[in-house]
């Protein structure tokens, strides 16, 4: 009888509202069903035993399913979204992807008698902040919506950025990068990257990629705008122009985004009991991880080049080629994760580039034509590291508790953002540019055993390599 209320359950026709590919089928255990009978059928519909949580599979088939769990998965007012989300990372991300010209020129120019690791703080808090700081972000955003938390974090994020501009001691970028504009970040970013789940499913991945391709946009643009303007305009007006021009893009951000779910409605709050769902679990450790090898790679890239003996321009140049293609490998990356699967497409991805820095960066880092090689094939595969851990997190997540789900793994990653650069830079300084990047390469490796443990969990352990994931 069992054998057969399964098969009833599996072959019924799905409900208008339902999606074709988006469904997780929750069975009891201990019953006598026979899971190895047959392999999900898509990446939600993986067959295991319920957590004992409240809610952690997502976009449940059946009579149980939330009509919060329905999605537009397109139209203009989803896509107004996207276009919204892709203004704040910009304006967010896109900084942080920037912020090795900023320690550069700060090592050299007002900070000139502090060691790379010093320095390395400074954009270490500004990222920390922007990270950690989304653990209330998320259920404020899930519960009161989007516009109160934009107007705050642009007051904060733009006002930061001002009175940067004035900062000359130590503890004056500390407080006005690192403290107030991370936290303005953090209010920005979180709202940018929890709204975009809301409006999609089955393109997840795509919408994700192309709203998070913002950040590669800001690290393409402003590293040379920064650069240009520290020669032609100064430290001042440079930082002002950056001020202005984060300002438009939050506007833009204002103008677009918007919640789905009725304000109120969301039952998504910070608890920690999500963390005994081994698959968010595990989700959370790989991005921890990943975020230590990413952030560590992009703010001390310039430092390294010009260690090799190449000019300040060719760091500048060299970090915007990564960040191109690492807008490339977003867009891309976010299809083929659509299709075959997020974890799948994000295990792939990070062999990749964990080849790039074995194979390429550290035999032939002190070789220019390998720096492009490397920053080519690097930017291709990060893309996909940020980008689309999200559309991972969402995925097991009911669309009504994303926000309060991302606050609590950004709340916990936002630790490697802190400690990566520092770390990185004290290695530079103590063991040598190798050692550095082997560490940086040995990082993505320990990210990947966490992303396939993730799949595997997700898979009730059992191991199905040609399932959608």
């Amino acid at each position: 009888m069992q054998k057969s209320a399964t098969d009833s359950m599996q072959g019924a026709a799905p409900e208008p509202w339902q999606s074709n590919s988006s469904s997780v089928t929750d069975l009891p255990t201990g019953h006598g069903t026979k899971f190895d009978d047959e392999a999900p059928r898509s990446a939600f519909s993986v067959v295991e035993p319920p957590p004992e949580l409240s809610t952690l599979t997502t976009h449940l088939t059946g009579h149980s399913v939330d009509v919060d769990d329905v999605f537009p998965d397109g139209g203009f007012r989803s896509w107004c979204v996207v276009a919204g989300s892709f203004c704040l990372l910009m304006a967010s991300y896109g900084v942080m992807n920037s912020s090795g010209i900023l320690q550069s020129y700060l090592h050299t120019h007002q900070l000139a008698s502090y060691s790379p690791s010093a320095v390395g703080w400074i954009p270490g808090l500004f990222t920390f902040f922007g990270l950690s700081v989304s653990v209330q972000v998320g259920p404020m955003f899930d519960r009161y919506g989007p516009k109160g938390i934009l107007i705050a974090g642009t007051a904060l994020y733009v006002t930061g950025l001002m009175v940067l501009a004035e900062s000359y001691r130590y503890w004056h970028f500390v407080l006005t990068l690192g403290v107030l504009s991370g936290t303005g970040g953090a209010l920005l970013s979180t709202v940018a990257l929890a709204s975009v789940p809301q409006w999609f499913d089955r393109n997840a991945g795509l919408a994700i990629g192309i709203s998070m391709s913002g950040a590669g946009v800001g690290g393409v643009v402003f590293p040379f705008m920064l650069r240009a303007g520290f020669t032609n305009l100064g430290f001042k007006w440079t930082i002002r122009l950056l001020a202005l021009v984060a300002l438009v893009l939050c506007a833009a951000g204002f103008v677009l985004v918007k919640a789905r779910l009725p304000k109120g409605r969301s039952r998504s709050t910070i608890n920690l009991r999500s963390l005994k769902d081994a698959r968010f679990t595990w989700l959370t450790l790989g991005i921890f991880a990943l975020e230590l090898e990413v952030y560590a790679g992009l703010g001390l890239y310039p430092t390294y080049v010009i260690m090799q003996g190449f000019s300040t321009d060719t760091s500048v140049i060299l970090l915007a080629v990564l960040n191109v293609f690492s807008t490339v490998g977003r867009l891309l990356a976010g299809g083929i994760a659509d299709r075959y699967g997020r974890i799948n497409t994000q295990g792939a991805l990070i062999v990749l580039g964990a080849l790039s820095v074995f194979v390429i960066w550290l035999p032939f880092g002190g070789n220019l034509a390998g720096l492009y090689v490397f920053s080519v094939i690097f930017g291709l595969a990060s893309g996909s590291f940020l980008s689309l851990a999200p559309a991972c997190i969402g995925q097991i997540s009911r669309a009504s508790e994303v926000g309060g789900r991302f606050g609590l793994a950004y709340s916990i990653v936002s630790i490697a953002t802190l400690i990566c650069i520092p770390i990185g830079g004290e290695m530079l300084d103590k063991v040598g540019k190798r050692a550095m990047v082997a560490y940086l390469g040995s990082v993505l490796i320990v990210s990947l055993g966490m992303f396939l443990m993730a799949r595997w969990a997700c898979l009730s352990y059992r191991w199905r390599w040609q399932t959608k994931i």
